[in-house]
C-alpha cells in the first residue's frame, strides 16, 4: 500500500533513523494526466460552441463608410420574422404553424432565401440586428443567428424587441 512510510532500520537505541523516506508518485501522475485530458477536451468545446454575436448598443468601431452603410433589422416574434431596412423595404415571413407546445416554427429556409436575396442585392453588407420577443425559446434565436450567417451576414448584433 503505497504511501510514505519511513524504512525500518535495525535494532539498537543510539542508532539514528534514515531520514529516506519512499513516496509514491503514481496517484499524483495520474490525477495530473486526467487534468490535462480535461483540458484538452473542453479547450476544443470553447472553440466549437462559440456564437459570434454582439449586444446591441455596445460601441464598436466603425469608420464613415460602414456609418453610411444599409441597417438591417430582423424582428422574430410569434407573428414569424419582419425583415426590415434602412432603405425601405420591409418583408414579414409568418410562421409555419404552432407546434405542440403551442410555439410557432419559425421557416428558417424562407428567412435564409430573403437574406441570401439581400446579401445579392447589397454585396458590401455584413451586419445585421437580430431583435427577440421575450417569448422567443433559445434555440430559436441560435438557429436565426446561424442562417443570418450562413446567408452571408456574419456581423450579428442581438437585442430585445420591445
Amino acid at each position: 500500500m503505497g504511501g510514505g512510510a519511513m524504512p525500518e532500520g535495525g535494532g539498537g537505541k543510539r542508532k539514528r533513523r534514515p531520514l529516506d523516506a519512499i513516496i509514491n508518485v503514481v496517484p499524483a501522475i495520474d490525477l495530473l494526466s486526467c487534468c490535462i485530458s480535461f483540458l484538452l477536451f473542453t479547450a476544443v468545446w470553447t472553440q466549437i460552441s462559440r456564437l459570434q454575436a454582439q449586444q446591441f448598443g455596445t460601441p464598436t468601431e466603425q469608420t464613415a463608410e460602414q456609418q453610411k452603410s444599409l441597417v438591417v433589422t430582423l424582428v422574430i416574434g410569434g407573428n414569424g420574422y419582419m425583415l426590415s431596412t434602412s432603405a425601405g423595404a420591409a418583408f414579414s415571413i409568418p410562421p409555419l404553424g404552432r407546434g405542440g407546445d403551442g410555439l410557432p416554427v419559425y421557416d428558417l429556409k424562407a428567412l435564409a432565401d430573403r437574406l441570401k436575396q439581400l446579401k445579392a442585392d447589397y454585396p458590401d453588407q455584413a451586419a445585421v440586428t437580430v431583435a427577440a420577443d421575450d417569448a422567443v425559446l433559445y434555440q430559436d434565436l441560435v438557429r436565426t443567428i446561424d442562417t443570418c450567417v450562413g446567408a452571408g451576414l456574419p456581423t450579428v448584433s442581438v437585442t430585445s424587441a420591445g
